[in-house]
């Protein structure tokens, strides 16, 4: 493992910095990590048990900027970019954007920090590869926050399944217009169609600049986006790891029959309504967000014995 400062120019810090503001936080140094041939950014913050930051669709290190200050005090955050995402170099195309490659990074990325196991915290397709990291390593995880994840597989009753064949039809059209050059359109399509209301053109400058930055992505993702994952509705009963499932009180109802789904399955889940917000949750109501992962680790910290600091 190696990690080291990044050294570009004062103009892409800048950039950066001005990205970070989504969530209205001073960005900490820059660092690097290679995993898996390739090398993710991240960045880092505080002190004591462990908490790694998933990010979602057309994010990266700076969606999760703003909650990782406020951990600081009790807690050692990071936020770093999947693979693809802003800052990233890599060998390997972009056409390999699956979750088993996300799965595997944050497998290793946990093991390379030397401080796990972890709390994870996981937003959309980011909560996704969080879950699948448990299921897969629950020696690695503390605790699970979930929010919103994209988990298909566990959607299977008849209701559910007609739901998520619109939702597949209406992110084909998003996918085609990215295949075809359209990426100008296919950008607020997607975000539209993922929070559920027409709010792109309403979103601030710091908003559009990290879309922006990772709109590359969008295509990739969504290639694979809907392939089966190892997490259904019966593997879901075998993560015993306590779990926070945390739902918009506006969000599309895909993403609420898929956390309703999850609740029921899996066996130390708990779940929480965020209020005023979609899909965004995080970044459209991070206080409330950040409220409800301060109580829930807090509890499990006391529950798992931990006094650390």
């Amino acid at each position: 493992m190696t990690t080291e400062h990044l050294t570009d120019s004062s103009l892409d810090r800048a950039v950066d910095e001005l990205g970070c503001q989504v969530v209205g936080a001073k960005l900490p140094p820059l660092k690097q990590i290679n995993i898996n041939g390739s090398e993710l950014t991240y960045i880092e913050q505080g002190k004591g048990e462990l908490v790694v930051f998933v990010h979602g669709a057309l994010g990266d290190f700076r969606t999760w900027s703003r909650q990782l200050a406020q951990l600081a005090p009790k807690y050692h955050g990071i936020s770093y970019s999947r693979r693809y995402h802003h800052r990233h170099s890599s060998t390997k195309p972009a056409i390999e954007y699956t979750h088993r490659h996300h799965v595997e990074d944050l497998i290793v990325l946990i093991n390379a920090l030397g401080r796990g196991p972890a709390h994870l915290v996981g937003h959309s397709y980011g909560a996704t590869v969080a879950a699948l990291v448990t299921l897969e390593r629950p020696d690695l995880v503390k605790t699970l926050i979930l929010g919103e994840p994209s988990l298909f597989s566990v959607l299977s009753g008849p209701h559910d399944k007609v739901s998520l064949r619109l939702y597949q039809v209406a992110l084909d059209v998003v996918r085609r217009l990215f295949e075809s050059g359209e990426e100008r359109l296919a950008i607020p399509e997607y975000v539209n169609i993922a929070l559920g209301k027409d709010v792109f053109h309403q979103l601030a400058l710091e908003d559009l600049l990290v879309i922006n930055q990772n709109a590359h992505t969008l295509g990739p993702m969504l290639r694979t986006y809907f392939e089966p994952t190892a997490l259904d509705d019966t593997s879901a009963q075998k993560i015993k790891t306590p779990t926070l499932i945390i739902t918009g009180e506006f969000s599309p109802g895909i993403y609420k029959a898929i956390n309703h789904k999850l609740h029921n399955c899996l066996p130390n889940s708990e779940t929480f309504i965020l209020p005023g917000a979609s899909h965004g949750l995080q970044m459209e109501n991070p206080e409330d967000f950040r409220s409800a992962m301060f109580e829930f680790l807090s509890k499990n910290r006391m529950k798992l014995g931990d006094d650390s600091c």
